[in-house]
């Protein structure tokens, strides 16, 4: 039997969380997922730094 899928609109709201609700959700996860998370972000800041972008 197939999954019910989640209402598009439920879906949309996930993604457009504020910085405080994002912050207040992520307090209380596990120390592990907090760590991922970090080393996560200075990877993703690594990589933008190394962006060129290019104007026509």
């Amino acid at each position: 039997m197939a999954k019910a899928e989640k209402p598009v609109q439920e879906t949309a709201s996930l993604q457009l969380l504020t910085e405080t609700e994002r912050l207040k959700r992520d307090i209380y996860r596990p120390d592990m997922e907090k760590l991922q998370l970090f080393t996560q972000m200075l990877r993703r800041n690594a990589l933008l730094k190394k962006a060129v972008i290019r104007h026509k």
